[in-house]
């Protein structure tokens, strides 16, 4: 089996920098076309694909993607055991173990178009509380099944949110929010302004950009778990098929519990992270 690259010095510096990175190609074809072959299979069920192209609802209807699609898809599971994927949480989470118990699998994301025009989203959040001790809880990975292009439904992300907040107090997510909203950048996108422009600006010394994750079947982007991100309305003539995983690390378990105020333990024991 040929070597599987590490990052590099540069990569590492932009990823701390901006808390994403975006890896063309990561993913080799032989490990997306299955995964892709059992998504769209799934998708040709419900008479929206036929092989060849797609056949869109005109009634407004949403896929349920837990129970119409489903995420226990072997092929899909296979991703994220890909040495190209451990070998990038690996780097990122300084060779650390990472948990399986909290997600045990990754999730499909899926979305029909559903607007004439592209706007800026509400509902941005963090999937991570920030820690007293200041460490990353973790990385999320996000792969395509299908190419997403501009203001296709990809998920939208402020490079450098991250970096904001780590002042030695636990904050869970919704004391996050509470905190940015005080900030000149970050109200806009809190009272969901909209507007087609992806805006960047600064707190402090901190640059922040909105970000939108796009790419082709096999490019990885990976997301720093305290960035600041939402979903994104799909605008164009085809689906957003995506995948996407979380990797926690296994040490900060009990730091993350205690941040909840939850027993110690707890997210050991099958308590999810919110």
């Amino acid at each position: 089996m040929p070597k599987v690259p590490s990052l590099s010095s540069e990569q590492i510096e932009t990823f701390s920098r901006d808390g994403v990175l975006r890896l063309d190609g990561l993913l080799r074809p032989g490990a997306i076309g299955p995964a892709r072959e059992a998504v769209l299979g799934q998708l040709g069920r419900l008479g929206l694909w036929d092989g060849a192209r797609w056949t869109l609802p005109q009634d407004g209807r949403r896929v349920k993607v837990a129970r119409e699609i489903g995420h226990r898809h072997a092929a899909v599971e296979a991703l994220i055991e890909e040495p190209s994927i451990l070998a990038l949480v690996d780097d990122l989470l300084e060779s650390r173990a990472f948990d399986r118990a909290v997600y045990k699998r990754p999730q499909i994301l899926f979305s029909l178009p559903d607007a004439l025009a592209w706007s800026l989203p509400g509902g941005w959040h963090t999937d991570s509380p920030r820690l007293a001790s200041g460490e990353r809880l973790g990385v999320q990975v996000f792969t395509f099944l299908e190419p997403v292009e501009a203001r296709g439904g990809g998920t939208v992300v402020v490079a450098g949110s991250h970096r904001l907040l780590n002042d030695g107090k636990s904050r869970v997510p919704r004391e996050v929010n509470r905190a940015l909203r005080q900030e000149a950048f970050f109200r806009p996108l809190y009272g969901q302004a909209g507007g087609a422009e992806l805006p960047s600006g600064s707190v402090g010394e901190v640059p922040l950009r909105v970000v939108e994750l796009t790419g082709q079947p096999g490019d990885v982007w990976v997301m720093d778990l305290r960035v600041l991100h939402a979903a994104a309305p799909n605008a164009t003539d085809r689906p957003r098929v995506m995948v996407t995983h979380r990797f926690l690390r296994a040490d900060l378990m009990d730091e993350v519990a205690a941040a909840y105020g939850w027993a110690v333990g707890a997210l050991r024991d099958g308590a999810a992270v919110r």
